[in-house]
């Protein structure tokens, strides 16, 4: 799937309903030393002694998952979103494989603590979350004037765009339905008083023969959300 504002913008969301997600939080803003720094190695040690960090495995992904978002609880997700949108628009193959040495490096050095290089292969492939960048293979007649590779390379890519708005909108409505179901489930309605608080006229109907149907729909929406918010805590998304 394609990796946009919007998605990151549900990822964002649903790990906002996350409990273990604002305990990490919690634990950095009590170790943060400064704006930029945060001493991971003092959070993994603290993450290893501490009952309530259970299982472990589950916590350190989360750690690496808060290295690419950081707090979603007191941070703005607009300012967080101007910062990962910055990079240029195109890399060469080059530039993608030093941005990935550069994680591999950054990995290495939080992991210098001899005690904790098993946790290693539970950050790599966290620490490569999926980019803005779509690869797309190309072969460009260089001998053609620039306007006209510029045409061509223009008129290619917004019919790649039209196509990935037209999924994206309906795979971006669907999930905003799941996160509504689930954090009015959070907030402690029951499946009958979510579809009362959200539901068409249809679907209140508590006496049509339907009822029974749209009650196993909506409890099947929750099921998924539930199922996306495994997966976000786990650095996967949807």
């Amino acid at each position: 799937m394609q990796y946009n504002y919007d998605t990151f913008e549900q990822w964002w969301k649903f790990l906002k309903l996350s409990n273990p997600y604002k305990s990490i939080c919690q634990l950095v803003l009590k170790h943060k030393e400064d704006a930029h720094e945060i001493p991971l190695g003092k959070l993994l040690h603290e993450i290893e002694r501490n009952k309530k960090f259970k299982p472990i495995e589950k916590y350190m992904k989360m750690l690496a998952v808060y290295e690419k978002f950081g707090d979603v609880h007191h941070d703005d997700f607009e300012e967080w979103w101007k910062k990962y949108n910055k990079p240029k628009s195109v890399k060469t193959r080059m530039e993608k494989d030093e941005y990935k040495e550069e994680k591999y490096r950054r990995i290495n050095l939080y992991m210098e603590d001899k005690q904790l290089q098993s946790y290693i292969e539970i950050w790599e492939p966290i620490m490569y979350f999926p980019d803005l960048y779509t690869r797309i293979e190309l072969y460009v007649n260089l001998n053609r004037p620039i306007k006209d590779i510029d045409s061509d390379m223009s008129d290619f890519i917004k019919k790649q765009r039209q196509d990935a708005e037209k999924n994206k909108r309906e795979a971006i409505k669907e999930r905003n339905e799941y996160l509504r179901i689930l954090r009015l489930s959070y907030e402690g309605n029951s499946i009958p008083q979510i579809i009362e608080r959200i539901g068409s006229k249809k679907e209140k109907d508590k006496n049509s023969l339907k009822y029974e149907n749209v009650k196993r729909s909506y409890f099947d929406k929750k099921s998924k959300a539930e199922s996306i918010l495994k997966n976000v805590e786990g650095g996967k998304f949807p």
